[in-house]
């Protein structure tokens, strides 16, 4: 779930606003379209209409950025899909990894050396 909801006002910083929110947002976009790079990229739309739309016309910011997504996210699908070629066998969704990854330990620090 997302923190307590904010309300916007004027003298709110936008970026915190969408920051806030920004993992549940691309979370529905990945949901909808499969790729990350693709919900990377609504939200970057959804990002520009945030920052034009007048803050005092918004009751609820979470609502107005998911319905935003939402709608971008959708168009987006429907675009793609017009234009994809159809795949042979099942489509699976782009796997998205939670945990970073663990780094492999360094070789040893000696030097190597030649056979003589």
């Amino acid at each position: 779930m997302s923190e307590e909801p904010i309300e916007c006002n004027r003298d709110q910083d936008r970026a915190l606003i969408f920051e806030q929110h920004r993992r549940r947002l691309l979370g529905i976009s990945y949901r909808i379209l499969g790729a990350v790079a693709d919900a990377e990229d609504v939200l970057q739309d959804a990002w520009l209409r945030w920052s034009t739309t007048d803050a005092a016309q918004v009751n609820n910011p979470e609502a107005f950025l998911t319905t935003v997504v939402s709608r971008l996210s959708l168009d987006r699908l429907r675009r793609v899909k017009a234009r994809r070629e159809v795949c042979q066998g099942p489509w699976l969704p782009e796997p998205v990894l939670l945990k970073p990854i663990p780094r492999p330990r360094p070789h040893s620090q000696t030097p190597c050396r030649w056979p003589s």
